[in-house]
């Protein structure tokens, strides 16, 4: 059975005792950290065990997209019927799970870092402007990210920078932001990074590589495993050059 999370629901400690080391349950435990269940624009459940009550998975909503929680204890059926209900337009999930849905699907590797870099000295990095940030980000979108309208990016972004969900690392040259990278999702566990982006005027510098370092050591040293989701067949060689080893697959559904 699905229920849904209250304000008297441990629905932290209920995931982080299944699986604190999942991607997945890092960005729903972001998202619980950053919007609690009494906003109306998100929801959280807990997918249960009829018999034994046991924790078997996790759904959020945040408007009309889902993250799920998955586990080979979840009953899919009952996962897949909650979210058409639901009228999802979007799920990410892990890629090990297919979920009976008549919608587009892309999929793509899930990476991880656990262990710190070594980093050269002589860079200087800071904590962009969100503008400067965007327009970076947005020079660099292609056809695996569109980032969202700018004012939406800054709502969600600047709450959750102050609800300690998210941070931005990047590197300027000559007054301008070169380089940068983000976590979209942070727990206590884990982040998931993100929206790494280098101006076209600096590739191949080592920018794009170095403040990726700069980022995951700063995780790394606050003992949270560092995930990304990288796009089926892109920037292969980027992040096993850098040395993200895979560690499973995403799946995400569109309408």
């Amino acid at each position: 059975m699905i229920q849904a999370v209250t304000e008297n629901t441990d629905f932290a400690g209920a995931i982080r005792a299944f699986s604190a080391l999942d991607p997945f349950a890092c960005r729903i435990l972001s998202l619980y950290q950053s919007y609690r269940p009494e906003l109306v624009f998100v929801d959280y459940w807990l997918q249960l065990d009829d018999e034994s009550g046991a924790v078997t998975g996790a759904v959020a909503r945040n408007g009309s997209n889902f993250i799920l929680f998955l586990t080979d204890k979840s009953d899919l059926d009952e996962v897949s019927s909650f979210v058409r209900v639901g009228g999802a337009a979007g799920i990410i999930c892990s890629g090990s799970y297919e979920l009976d849905l008549n919608m587009k699907t892309t999929t793509g590797a899930v990476l991880v870092r656990n262990t710190p870099f070594e980093e050269e000295g002589g860079l200087s990095f800071v904590e962009p402007d969100l503008r400067a940030a965007y327009e970076l980000i947005f020079g660099c979108a292609d056809e695996n990210f569109r980032p969202p309208a700018f004012e939406d990016f800054y709502v969600d972004v600047n709450h959750k920078l102050r609800h300690n969900a998210a941070r931005i690392c990047g590197i300027e040259h000559d007054g301008k932001l070169a380089a940068l990278a983000m976590t979209v999702a942070e727990s206590d566990d884990g982040a998931v990074l993100g929206a790494v982006a280098c101006a076209q005027e600096f590739r191949r510098s080592g920018f794009a590589s170095a403040v990726v370092k700069h980022i995951t050591n700063s995780l790394i040293s606050e003992g949270k495993n560092v995930f990304l989701h990288r796009a089926k067949n892109a920037n292969v060689s980027f992040y096993s050059g850098l040395g993200f080893s895979e560690c499973g697959t995403w799946r995400e559904y569109l309408l």
